[in-house]
């Protein structure tokens, strides 16, 4: 699978950040479906089928511990990785989610370059990023 070809489900409850992800994945060949509740991301992602879902861990309707469950319940979608974006993680959580089938997690505020390159990583990538031409376009 190539970059060009991978379908990133976004599944974050502030409108800003989703943009910002669309901005960032998008010129690197990525098509992003965005997701702004737990509950919509499901459907979304057992619809869609992405190839890789990054999804917020504190969601209004459900946790995004739920949705990587459920995510991982489907079984066309068993496999999908799973990055869980969080601004704070307290003692356990990151046993709770491995636990539910998160395979990485990214820290926010995050470094565009680090979440090209586990997207990457969990694509199976081994490409170097230039994400300097993509941040200029952000202004």
């Amino acid at each position: 699978m190539t970059s060009t070809t991978a379908t990133i489900l976004v599944c974050e409850d502030d409108p800003s950040l989703r943009l910002l992800f669309r901005l960032t994945l998008e010129p690197h060949g990525y098509k992003v479906v965005e997701a702004g509740d737990g509950r919509s991301a499901i459907e979304l992602a057992r619809s869609a089928e992405p190839d890789l879902a990054i999804i917020d861990m504190g969601l209004p309707d459900c946790s995004g511990i739920e949705v990587a469950r459920a995510i991982r319940e489907t079984p066309a979608l068993e496999k999908t990785p799973i990055l869980m974006a969080t601004g704070s993680m307290q003692p356990g959580d990151r046993l709770t989610a491995e636990d539910a089938g998160v395979d990485a997690f990214l820290y926010k505020p995050f470094n565009m370059i680090r979440l090209i390159t586990e997207i990457q990583r969990l694509l199976g990538k081994r490409e170097t990023v230039d994400i300097g031409l993509s941040l200029r376009r952000l202004h």
